[in-house]
């Protein structure tokens, strides 16, 4: 999959988190989509343009991130997507395969910043 360069997706339920994130990312001149849950993330992978990373959070109501993911890693045109999980799950919840790296909550913005930059860098 060959996503925008400075594209980056952001699934989050909490609003107020997708917020700060969303504004976070876009000072550092990314530009952001967002989805409230797995299912509409899934909806907004599966359209042009397509994200270089996603900033995934695990535990949302509809479709978890768990269940994103095994949608992402099963698409041929999706596999390759850089994910970076951003949860409260903590260590009793194992990380979801393929997954770039983790930040827990609260979010630390620059590891946040160090993930996304080695990911935009295998763009």
């Amino acid at each position: 999959m060959s996503g925008v360069r400075n594209r980056i997706l952001v699934v989050e339920d909490h609003a107020d988190s997708r917020e700060l994130l969303a504004e976070f990312l876009e000072a550092l001149g990314y530009e952001v989509d967002v989805a409230e849950h797995g299912l509409q993330a899934l909806e907004r992978l599966r359209c042009a343009p397509r994200p270089a990373v996603m900033v995934l959070d695990l535990m949302m109501p509809v479709m978890s991130g768990w269940e994103l993911m095994r949608y992402v890693r099963e698409d041929p045109e999706l596999s390759s997507l850089p994910v970076v999980v951003v949860s409260g799950a903590g260590d009793a919840h194992p990380l979801p395969e393929g997954i770039l790296g983790a930040v827990p909550k609260p979010v630390d913005l620059n590891v946040l910043r160090h993930f996304l930059r080695e990911a935009t860098r295998r763009c």
